[in-house]
């Protein structure tokens, strides 16, 4: 019965784990999965954009599709364009786009690669808008609310070619100028703060409203380095706007800096990279900690208990019951000195106590009644229950074994 019922439990055991091995994999392949088919073939420049927008819209980055004619119009900024003209907000890391497309009978078999977007990404940019945005909300004012963010970005990111997106910016620390750019958008907008963002010349920027008039920002060009902060193209209007392609300003003048210093805004956001990983430590190590801890422990405890471990409990010492030349002993105490003790054992269907005292010259062997022994075992119980569990549960199995009289030569080893 008892061999069932611990082939029952690896039964549901493996069951389990091949249920959440199953749902890993859907997860990652199917809800995670960076790729978008269309099952249609594309006849129209407005049908390839808006499967494009789709798949940007579920984070797919391997974009596969059919069309009539080759894909030659497809480029970045265009892609860009149309995803933050609504005022729509792309978290994913979205800095480089490729394609390549091949003759079929249809037309042309295209892949198009945005690099690394993903729903994670998507949903860790958003949280992470959310937070920060939360720091800075009750701010005195838009214009301080806007350098706190522009600071805030500067100090948290180093500036890396092949990377961006607001997801890099915010959770990263590194990224390119859609990075800075996006992330400074997603936290404007978070705010309630006009906003847009701006490309051009393989380069992306943002524009500002504040009190009415449009200001040119950007965050990226204002990174110096580590712990450098620029302000040269902080809310500039067009006349101060040097460098690139266009400005959109309406004000006649730039605004200068004011206000707390870059590290002030900075320091008021917690280091949520460090909190999430706590997090995560808490959601995934901690239960995998315990289901070990709680295996050990179940193991163990039905694990053959060492002969002769000495347990101690108290101002006692106990020994675990072992098999002797005679039967076996169920249970030896010793005082703090050595050389007294007691031994009650179970010879040849006798309940037999041994008292050995050197420094009395006691040597007393006495056949006792089973109310006595059982007496004894019940006293070591209430001694060791608490502090020794393996030693009560050996006892515990002793008694079981001596007050069924199915006790045998070996039995009380397998317990």
């Amino acid at each position: 019965m008892h061999g069932e019922k611990k082939g029952g439990a690896k039964k549901v055991v493996g069951t389990v784990v091949l249920v959440l091995i199953l749902v890993l994999i859907f997860v990652r392949f199917v809800i995670f999965s960076d790729t978008y088919r269309y099952d249609q073939v594309a006849t129209t420049v407005p049908e390839i954009n808006n499967l494009i927008d789709t798949a940007m819209s579920k984070g797919k980055g391997e974009i596969y599709f059919t069309s009539v004619f080759p894909p030659t119009f497809i480029d970045f900024d265009s892609i860009l364009e149309r995803n933050t003209r609504d005022g729509s907000y792309v978290g994913c890391e979205l800095y480089a786009l490729r394609y390549e497309y091949t003759r079929v009978p249809e037309g042309y078999e295209v892949h198009l690669h945005l690099s690394e977007p993903s729903l994670y990404a998507n949903f860790m940019a958003e949280r992470r808008v959310k937070k920060i945005a939360s720091k800075f909300e009750d701010l005195e004012s838009d214009y301080e609310k806007i350098k706190a963010v522009h600071d805030y970005l500067v100090l948290l990111n180093r500036y890396v070619a092949f990377e961006g997106g607001a997801y890099s910016a915010l959770c990263k620390g590194r990224s390119s100028c859609t990075g800075y750019a996006f992330a400074f958008y997603a936290i404007m907008r978070e705010l309630d703060i006009p906003v847009t963002i701006e490309i051009g010349g393989n380069h992306a920027w943002n524009r500002v409203q504040y009190q009415g008039k449009w200001y040119n920002m950007d965050v990226t060009w204002d990174d110096n380095g580590v712990d450098e902060i620029s302000y040269a193209y902080f809310m500039k209007c067009d006349k101060d706007w040097k460098g690139h392609h266009h400005g959109g300003s309406d004000a006649e003048s730039s605004i200068a800096p004011s206000g707390k210093t870059a590290r002030e805004y900075y320091d008021m956001v917690p280091n949520y990279n460090l909190i999430d990983d706590i997090i995560l430590i808490a959601i995934f190590v901690i239960p995998v900690g315990a289901l070990a801890f709680y295996l050990f422990k179940k193991k163990k405890k039905e694990a053959p208990i060492a002969a002769g471990k000495v347990m101690e409990v108290g101002s006692w010492a106990f020994l675990m019951p072992q098999e002797t030349a005679f039967s076996f002993e169920v249970i030896r105490k010793m005082s703090t000195s050595p050389i007294k003790r007691d031994i009650w054992s179970f010879e040849d269907g006798k309940f037999i106590r041994l008292m050995e005292n050197e420094a009395e010259n006691v040597h007393q062997r006495l056949e006792v009644t089973p109310a006595q022994f059982f007496e004894e075992i019940d006293f070591t119980l209430t001694l060791c229950r608490n502090n020794s569990r393996e030693l009560a549960d050996a006892l515990l199995r002793a008694k079981y074994l001596l007050q069924s009289g199915q006790y045998k030569p070996g039995d009380y080893m397998r317990v």
